[in-house]
């Protein structure tokens, strides 16, 4: 099993490369949204997956096309990588507080993408709204087909979106580590 995986999305608006890769630990994360990238660069660090993201977008518009096109991206480059999803632990979560903040997180890789958030968050940091920050995560959930469950709570926005895509990480870093052979499934397969 390769547990790796690879998309790109080129479109009048935006141009996303990612490679992912579940045995390395190896990042390199290039967007046009400085925040953006060190929540990906986060994200990368305590997922312990190797990430490989270039995105190119027309963020003099909106940061929207840029997010929501590399959450497609690196949804589909997981959904690549999760191949079959045969010996994984499926389940995974994480609590992880951050200062005043904290975010807790439960994912299980079933192959549907539910995303559900729980929390007030609203503003801006640095080129990244709250809105889209949330769209990211809906985004990735629903290309990935990993069901996502999030609660955020805390004050600092910085401190919040960071809380949230270190549990969303541990969350997955758990969740895609090798259980055994079979797939956790009653029904056999997992999709």
């Amino acid at each position: 099993m390769s547990r790796m995986g690879k998309f790109e999305r080129i479109t009048k608006e935006t141009d996303i490369s990612v490679e992912v890769d579940f045995n390395s630990t190896e990042f390199e994360i290039n967007t046009p949204i400085p925040f953006f990238s060190h929540m990906l660069e986060t994200f990368a660090k305590h997922s312990n997956i190797g990430i490989k993201l270039i995105a190119k977008g027309d963020i003099e518009v909106d940061e929207h096309h840029t997010v929501e096109d590399t959450a497609i991206a690196l949804g589909n480059a997981f959904r690549d990588a999760l191949s079959d999803k045969k010996g994984i632990e499926r389940f995974g979560h994480a609590i992880v507080p951050m200062d005043e903040s904290v975010a807790i997180c439960g994912v299980d890789i079933s192959g549907r993408g539910v995303f559900r958030f729980e929390g007030e968050i609203e503003g801006e940091v640095k080129g990244l709204k709250a809105e889209n920050f949330l769209h990211f995560l809906e985004t990735f959930s629903r290309e990935s087909g990993i069901n996502i469950y999030l609660s955020i709570s805390g004050k600092n926005m910085h401190h919040m979106f960071e809380a949230g895509f270190k549990a969303l990480a541990v969350s997955i870093r758990n969740a895609i580590k090798i259980a055994g052979e079979e797939t956790r499934s009653t029904k056999g397969v997992l999709d």
